[in-house]
């Protein structure tokens, strides 16, 4: 009983008391779940400030692996930033991270902020917003908020928003949980040979293809007896379909034709990833799991993997007809791909890190020379940092702390970086 507490989720000041044999469990503010401190109103700041202290003591041995002059360098400082600082403060994140607070913000910015001094070893007044997009790291908030959506959305299956756009789950595919087929059960294993052994004998047989260009997504298959097209179906998907969903509707279609004919038959596709998930008996994607138990009814199927654009006349003719169902095959309706909502989220948060940055107070100087963010870093180093900030060895810079008198240089004219850059007679070399 003395390892046992309660935290109140309610308005309530005082609230019930609850006892165990007689004995009055103890009450508190906040508890440890799976790593997420939980605390009883809800704010998550406990939990920030906990991962905070982890992040400190990470802080503390990084330390001890490089410093300002010596030690790896800043591309692994960075690398060891996002697959081990980052990750410890975004734990939980779909939990706690969807409705983001100014406090919790503040807080995080305050985090990170040690982190990207230490990647950059830039002077410790430099705007945290400057060393973000020199770094091209955005900041923590938009990625805790995008890890909420997606969690959200991909497995809550619920509409999320995020900020002004909202993305509803019935827009995107969903996986199933749990086992489709118990392993010994399946044996798919002896339809789907992943063995390149095509030949053209002129035999009946299905090819499939999936198209995906600029103006959208297509695909298509053609069954083929005495090299002749004998039958045929295009489908034309949404431009935001994937080529992976292009094949796998394919090999759908292909299968329920096929199995109309109540023979044995091979279906041919060139597309090696289709056929390893369909392989995957723990496979979570819906319509894998269809064609599995398609295939498992129909024993007389087989499919069959063929190297692409090798001359083979099955794999070209439905190539063919796939990049031209993108622009008059059948409408096909099929959710987004998961990954699709990814990139829409990631996207998003670029033009909210965007508008922040140009229309931000600090690091108005480092505006001018890096305009728009990216996540990818600038490549600077640290004398390039100083210069670009204002933020170094600068009279203009020394004055504002009262650390020289005047904020001009020897030649007389104010001490700023473009100075030294383009006029200064002491640094013209």
């Amino acid at each position: 009983m003395e390892k046992s507490s309660y935290v109140l989720f309610s308005k309530l000041v005082r609230g019930p008391t609850i006892k165990w044999e007689n004995q009055s469990i103890s009450r508190k503010n906040h508890l440890k779940y799976l790593g997420v401190t939980i605390d009883h109103k809800l704010r998550w700041l406990p939990h920030v400030i906990e991962q905070g202290k982890r992040a400190m003591d990470q802080y503390q041995h990084l330390c001890r692996i490089a410093g300002k002059t010596w030690g790896i360098n800043k591309n692994i400082r960075r690398l060891l930033y996002k697959t081990v600082i980052k990750r410890t403060l975004c734990h939980g994140a779909a939990t706690w991270g969807h409705n983001m607070t100014s406090r919790l913000q503040k807080k995080l910015d305050s985090i990170q902020r040690l982190f990207l001094l230490y990647i950059t070893d830039a002077y410790r007044t430099t705007p945290t917003a400057a060393l973000q997009v020199v770094t091209g790291l955005q900041p923590l908030h938009l990625q805790i908020q995008q890890e909420a959506t997606y969690a959200r959305v991909s497995r809550a299956r619920s509409s999320s928003n995020f900020f002004t756009l909202i993305f509803s789950p019935t827009d995107y595919e969903s996986e199933n949980s749990g086992i489709h087929t118990h392993p010994p059960n399946f044996l798919l294993h002896k339809q789907i040979s992943l063995a390149e052994n095509h030949i053209d004998s002129g035999a009946k047989a299905v090819y499939i293809d999936g198209s995906k260009t600029d103006e959208g997504t297509g695909s298509a298959y053609c069954i083929l007896e005495n090299y002749g097209i004998i039958a045929s179906w295009q489908g034309k998907l949404g431009h935001s379909n994937s080529v992976f969903q292009a094949e796998i509707i394919t090999i759908r279609m292909a299968i329920e034709a096929a199995s109309s004919l109540h023979k044995p038959i091979e279906i041919w596709t060139d597309s090696l990833s289709t056929l390893m998930a369909i392989l995957n008996p723990k496979s979570h994607h819906s319509m894998v799991r269809e064609i599995q138990t398609l295939l498992h009814s129909h024993k007389l199927i087989h499919l069959r993997w063929l190297k692409a654009h090798v001359g083979y006349l099955g794999n070209e003719c439905a190539d063919q007809l796939a990049k031209e169902a993108i622009s008059k095959g059948d409408p096909f309706f099929l959710p987004k791909p998961l990954s699709y909502l990814k990139s829409e989220i990631k996207s998003a948060a670029l033009n909210i890190w965007q508008d922040n940055w140009d229309n931000g107070e600090t690091g108005l100087s480092t505006h001018d020379i890096v305009p728009r963010v990216s996540n990818k870093p600038v490549g600077w180093n640290r004398e390039e940092i100083m210069f670009v900030s204002g933020h170094g060895p600068f009279p203009s810079y020394l004055l504002r702390f009262n650390l020289r008198t005047h904020g001009n240089c020897s030649y007389g004219e104010k001490g700023d970086p473009m100075h030294y850059a383009t006029k200064c007679w002491f640094t013209l070399s």
